[in-house]
């Protein structure tokens, strides 16, 4: 069964996630070491509903399998969780349910599969940014909340309650800089989002695929990282090749500006002093030719003496 033990906790969220461990007290038991001493009681199932602000989208199988055998066989080790719902209408009131996890879905679920009629729970009041926070602390824990659901996590903490960064980075126990760059994993394309979803993609070459330019770029980098199994150096070198063409790009765009502006000044003087039309074409080869306008035999006579001087030959 994969471990529950917190790695590292939120600043402030400590005295809301329960350690393992505990000594029953008729019925009821009191968390070893626990900083308020939190009194853990046994709650119907069905008076607990899942977390709405749940981050993950899904839930592996064959681990609720493996964690319901566990709990089959050696009872529930660490309570789940709750907070106290608010009776806001009829259906709340009839329907019987009075409780919200807080941290705990995945042994909920387990004890839902086993038949159980009630579970080992510590009630705790919470707000429903602390109850966003607690269920994407304790996913991050586990370690295999997919990138997607984390950063959607992240997100919905600034959008949803006005957070910043940093103050997400707190909450969580995780660096600023961590908490921005799984949020801009948010602006890849959907098609490869779902890709990170799934697990055919990487969180590496995710952030290679950021430094592409372009939606059509990321899509087909992505599709063939799946389909040719490119590494993730693979889709930095693609990103690095684009950057080294698009500089060679704008460098020839700029020799191209810088060419067609003293073309343009060449043909205004030409036009000033000859007082008539003048085409300048050139190649990329800096070969061109000048064409230069006449409209009658005086008119040739007049320019063939700007160009050649009084010494030169006239029609």
């Amino acid at each position: 069964m994969p471990s529950e033990t917190p790695r590292r906790l939120g600043k402030g969220l400590g005295a809301l996630i329960v350690p393992p461990g505990g000594v029953e007290l008729e019925g009821r038991s009191r968390t070893a070491g626990h900083a308020a001493d939190a009194i853990v009681e046994r709650i119907p199932l069905a008076q607990i509903r899942p977390n709405t602000f749940q981050p993950r989208k899904q839930f592996a199988a064959e681990e609720l399998e493996e964690l319901a055998n566990s709990l089959k066989a050696s009872g529930l080790l660490q309570p789940v969780t709750v907070r106290p719902i608010r009776r806001n209408t009829l259906r709340d009131t009839l329907d019987g349910v009075r409780f919200e996890l807080l941290t705990g879905e995945r042994r909920y679920r387990a004890a839902l599969s086993l038949g159980w009629t009630e579970i080992p729970a510590i009630v705790r009041e919470a707000d429903d940014r602390t109850a966003l926070t607690l269920a994407l602390v304790e996913n991050l824990q586990r370690s295999d909340l997919d990138p997607i659901d984390e950063a959607e996590g992240y997100a919905r903490l600034i959008h949803d309650f006005s957070l910043t960064q940093q103050q997400v980075a707190d909450a969580v126990g995780k660096e600023r800089p961590t908490v921005a760059n799984m949020l801009r994993l948010l602006n890849l394309p959907a098609s490869v989002r779902a890709m990170l979803r799934d697990g055919h993609l990487s969180l590496g070459h995710a952030r290679a695929l950021l430094a592409l330019n372009s939606e059509r770029e990321i899509v087909a980098a992505a599709q063939a990282a799946v389909s040719r199994g490119s590494t993730v150096r693979d889709v930095e070198e693609i990103g690095r090749a684009k950057k080294r063409a698009s500089k060679r790009h704008k460098r020839a765009s700029k020799q191209s500006l810088r060419a067609k502006t003293h073309a343009h000044e060449i043909v205004d003087r030409l036009r000033k002093h000859l007082q008539t039309d003048v085409k300048l074409a050139v190649s990329d080869k800096n070969k061109g030719q000048i064409s230069i306008l006449f409209y009658s035999n005086d008119d040739l006579e007049r320019l063939l003496y700007l160009i050649l001087g009084p010494s030169g030959d006239t029609l």
